[in-house]
């Protein structure tokens, strides 16, 4: 087949229309064209014709690959997933060229399941604070390997960041009794994943911070310290 036609498109004059033996056959994108060598007049097999097709499409692959990260990083799973995702009309493309893509960003340092990970507790601890064990959780969801995901969320101070997370309800907590203060925040700090003995440590001090003393006798009667880490109580805090 001869190539007979190589033009720019009108309106995207970084990519080329390719005509062969007179008939249209592909667009491709100048950076191909450049690499190839194509020219007008020039013979190509049809093994070269199959290459330049799957050249293509690994550029327009790689090209949706910087757009989903662009607004923030993603680990390699999300990336993978995104780009296997059915299209209508569209064949998924072949794992083998996803995996060249994936590689490919990682050579360019835009993809790194690490650096992910960091951005996602650094993030998490800034607007949603929560305990190693969920953010360890949360980054294995989104696929980053157990070994990344635990060293990444290992390092953090729970008890430092139930209180973070706990001054974010305080708000909400004002005028209430104590049990109804450790209701509220304690059910919150257990469902974003802390002990039951990291939450009880947290409410009690949160309430000598917002109201200026500790809980009444009574209600430090409600246990010795030998039990604290008893999880077995979580069912008693209910509610936000």
């Amino acid at each position: 087949m001869k190539i007979t036609a190589l033009e720019p498109q009108a309106r995207h004059p970084d990519r080329y229309n390719l005509a062969l033996d007179g008939r249209f056959a592909l667009g491709l994108d100048a950076s191909i064209v450049l690499a190839e060598g194509l020219t007008v007049g020039r013979d190509l097999t049809d093994e070269e014709v199959a290459r330049l097709r799957g050249s293509e499409d690994e550029r327009r692959l790689l090209e949706a690959a910087m757009r989903f990260l662009a607004p923030r990083p993603r680990s390699r799973a999300e990336v993978r997933r995104r780009l296997m995702r059915p299209r209508p009309k569209q064949l998924a493309p072949p794992a083998e060229m996803v995996e060249r893509v994936l590689d490919r960003l990682q050579h360019m340092r835009l993809l790194d399941d690490r650096q992910f990970a960091d951005f996602w507790v650094e993030n998490r601890e800034r607007f949603s604070p929560r305990s190693a064990r969920a953010l360890g959780q949360e980054l294995r969801q989104r696929g980053v390997p157990r070994e990344v995901a635990e060293e990444a969320a290992g390092g953090t101070d729970d008890e430092e960041r139930s209180l973070v997370a706990g001054r974010q309800k305080l708000r909400g907590a004002a005028g209430l009794e104590y049990d109804a203060f450790q209701a509220r925040l304690g059910g919150f700090l257990l469902r974003r994943g802390f002990s039951y003995g990291v939450a009880r440590g947290a409410v009690r001090a949160l309430w000598e911070e917002s109201r200026g003393s500790a809980p009444g006798s009574d209600d430090e009667g409600e246990g010795d310290e030998g039990d604290e880490g008893d999880e077995g109580d979580e069912g008693d805090w209910t509610g936000e």
